[in-house]
Formats: structure tokens, sequence, C-alpha cells
């Protein structure tokens, strides 16, 4: 760690772990400290339970790469969020739903990495039919997330996760599912969201948040209501595939600012 010992890493983590709003102290102005929330949401994937077994959540405090790398599986610079696991079934975080993975007291910084630490049971439902979900080797000291984002000294980050199942999740030719993370990292505070309403609301629609070439979010209708969550701001053009039956649309110039949710209200398809 740069500038910083082991030994001070160490103390550090203690007091944490003493400070910790998931633990038994009620502190909010302990000085050099602030507060991280963690939330995580979905987009659809063409699963009907994907199931993960998250043992540890940390965050990764700037300025130590020197001594470890952020990449190692060091505990050097990084502060565990959540050490309790929590088993969490991705899609039932749709539309806007989301769930708190952690809720933790550390040291005010610049933080450059969330890392997921998944223990055995993780699993993906398919037709019925449940099989493991498999961590490729090389990755047991957790799933790292790169951002950037600053925890001000008694204040509160509100970090959002966006995980994409149906980006993550591959099928090999031998049958197994792995898990390969697509995952976004935005602070609240930085993201948006667009909503609306698509008729007739019994057609299974998906929904496409682009820029230019990429698809940056996405979303499945539920009753005909979407939420595509956790939008860099800027303008996107809303893609509208329904299962069957109607054609394709298009929405153009949908603009998303920071901290906000843009309603498009309702969207009417056209039969084929």
């Amino acid at each position: 760690m740069r500038g910083r010992t082991l030994s001070f890493q160490s103390a550090f983590s203690a007091l944490f772990l003493a400070l910790a709003i998931s633990g038994c102290s009620n502190s909010t102005t302990s000085p050099g400290f602030g507060t991280i929330s963690l939330k995580m949401t979905d987009a659809p994937g063409v699963y009907q339970e994907v199931n993960l077994a998250i043992i540890q959540v940390s965050a990764h405090l700037a300025g130590t790469e020197a001594v470890a790398g952020a990449d190692s599986d060091s505990t050097s610079g990084w502060h565990v969020l959540r050490a309790e696991p929590i088993n969490v079934d991705l899609l039932t975080l749709r539309n806007g739903v989301f769930t708190t993975l952690a809720l933790a007291r550390v040291p005010a910084g610049h933080y450059t990495q969330i890392r997921l630490k998944l223990g055995a049971g993780s699993n993906i439902v398919v037709d019925g039919v449940t099989y493991p979900l498999t961590v490729p080797s090389g990755l047991q000291s957790g799933y790292k997330l790169v951002g950037s984002f600053d925890v001000p000294a008694n204040g509160v980050l509100n970090l959002a996760l966006d995980f994409d199942a149906a980006r993550s999740i591959v099928l090999t030719g031998s049958g197994k599912y792995l898990l390969k993370p697509t995952v976004r990292v935005l602070p609240v505070s930085t993201s948006g969201s667009i909503t609306g309403h698509v008729l007739p609301n019994n057609v299974s629609t998906a929904v496409y948040a682009i820029q230019a070439a990429d698809t940056i979010g996405s979303a499945l209708t539920s009753g005909g209501d979407f939420t595509v969550s956790v939008l860099p701001a800027g303008t996107y053009s809303l893609a509208f595939h329904p299962a069957t039956a109607y054609r394709d649309t298009t929405l153009a110039g949908v603009t998303v600012t920071s901290g906000a949710t843009t309603n498009v209200g309702t969207v009417q398809l056209t039969p084929q």
C-alpha cells in the first residue's frame, strides 16, 4: 500500500468492523470514514432463475496497487462491505427492483473496484431443470467490477450494480453453464433510468436502451411496464422487440439525466 503499511490497514479493518452499519455501532460522525450503500438490479435473461451464492462483498481503496496489485487476491486495500452470505435470484431484480448487497462504514477516499466472492451453490433454472452455475478456474479470488467512485467523509455513497444475466451466462458445448459477469457499476447520483408502459400490456416485450451501436441497458415488460436502470446520462434510442405478433418499434432521442427517471409514457405496438 502506497504510504501505508499492512499493519496500518489491518488496524483500520478492525476499526471498520466495529463501526460497520450492519453491525452494532450507530456512529455516523467518525472522522475519516464514510458509508457505502451498495444495491444490485438485473437486466432480463431467458431463464427462470439465476441464483448467486455471494459470500463476501468488498471495495478496493485506490493507492494500494504498488504493494499487491488490485487484481491479486491480497487483502491489501480491500475493505469488506459484507461478510455474511446472501443468496440472490437475479431474475427477481427486474424493472427497477433492487436488493441491498451491503451497507457499511469504510475509510473515506477514492475507490476503484467492487469484488464479489461466490461460494458453492450458485445455480440456474432452465425449463424447470436446475443446473450448477460454474465459476471458471482462476476466479476464486472473486469477480472484480471496475468503477471510479468517491466515499465522502461523514457522507454516503449510493452505488448501483446492474447485472446483465443474458450476457453473463455462457452455455458450453458440453452443456455446462458458466458465469462470466457483465456488470455496470455507477454511483446513483451520476446515473438515471427510463420507464414507460407498452400496449398491448399482455405481450412480453424486450426493451433496449441503445447509444450508437451499443446496447447499454435492457428490460423486459411486466404487465406492460418497464424500467431500464443504471444508465449513464445521455441520449438513447429505445428499441422494443415484442415476443410475437407485433412489429419492432424504436423510440429515438430519449434523454437520461443524472439522478432522475425519464418517463416516455405509453408506447403502442403495431400488429404485423
